[in-house]
């Protein structure tokens, strides 16, 4: 988001749309109309899952409350963007999150460094290894007090430590419908993909707000799109990460699979998608099946790593989070 120019405030709220277009305008994406009575109940230590007319009276003054809410969501949008790598709102692992980082943004403005990290492993473990337990119930909003290292710790002894992240194998179906989606999604993400023609950083916030999950584009056509299969044995891989790529729509005449096979693409571009020497090669003679399985090889070495570093894991057990 750009910063407000000197002298100038940021426009006061007066309703929930107003609260809705501010936080709109720090390019993290839109929230759902129905979250905003959330966030601004769970921001003032409200039971967010009751109807926000029945906690607040019709004659309360409503702007308080609303800038409250404006600054707390916004430092948590940039504490998801800054320390938990997540680059845009729609690519949140488990949005049940939402309203427990913004009550604890309103309450510590600035946390300390460390207390930030623990933060950000606790989002990932939940969203990674607690997928059995919901986020929606006054308890957890109770565990957030004016002690922030206190706060995360209960948070994290909340949830399941990490454990069996290295069994991960097989990259899913492309997209952002599902937890897993979201995950494998923000660890391509974390790789910084260039554009194929131009070696430039794309960035994600309006690739996605432009395409949506249509920003991860195939490389070989999948099954019964009418296009060509791969060279080589029909592959199941074709419906997921492996035949994917996050990139802009090319102008008609040009293919994604065109310019890596043609050598039009600068050499830094690859390592940004995944696309390893050996899998490289392998498209270059022609084997699109070989191609795949070596990509999906180098997928996931690359996103058990990801998981690894943003959950707080130790290769072989958990590493307890040190006491400061």
């Amino acid at each position: 988001m750009a910063p407000t120019p000197p002298g100038q405030r940021e426009t006061s709220c007066q309703s929930l749309e107003d609260l809705g277009a501010r936080l709109a305008s720090r390019d993290f994406g839109r929230l759902e109309d129905d979250a905003l009575p959330m966030l601004l109940l769970a921001v003032h230590g409200r039971d967010f899952m009751r109807d926000f007319r029945e906690e607040f009276a019709a004659e309360d003054d409503w702007a308080p409350a609303l800038e409250r809410t404006a600054r707390a969501v916004g430092r948590a949008f940039d504490f998801l963007r800054e320390d938990a790598g997540i680059p845009h709102l729609d690519l949140v692992p488990r949005p049940d999150v939402l309203p427990l980082l913004c009550r604890f943004f309103h309450l510590h403005p600035q946390p300390p460094p460390a207390a930030r990290v623990r933060l950000s492993h606790w989002l990932w473990r939940h969203a990674l290894f607690d997928t059995g337990r919901s986020l929606s119930d006054a308890g957890a909003l109770a565990l957030l007090t004016p002690d922030a290292d206190a706060s995360v710790r209960a948070l994290l002894r909340r949830v399941v430590p990490p454990r069996g992240w290295e069994r991960y194998s097989q990259p899913g179906m492309a997209g952002l419908a599902s937890v897993a989606d979201r995950v494998e999604a923000n660890a391509l993400l974390a790789l910084k993909p260039r554009h194929l023609l131009t070696g430039a950083v794309l960035e994600p916030g309006p690739l996605l707000e432009n395409q949506g999950a249509v920003a991860f584009l195939p490389l070989f056509p999948p099954p019964l799109s009418g296009g060509a299969p791969p060279p080589g044995p029909v592959s199941d891989l074709l419906l997921t990460l492996a035949n994917q790529v996050f990139h802009p729509v090319l102008a008609p005449g040009r293919s994604l699979l065109g310019l890596v096979r043609t050598g039009v693409t600068p050499p830094v571009v690859f390592p940004s998608h995944a696309l390893g020497p050996d899998a490289l090669a392998a498209l270059r003679q022609g084997d699109g099946a070989a191609f795949l399985a070596l990509r999906r090889d180098g997928l996931v070495t690359h996103i058990r790593a990801f998981i690894q570093a943003r959950t707080g894991a130790d290769h072989a057990v958990d590493a307890p989070i040190p006491e400061e």
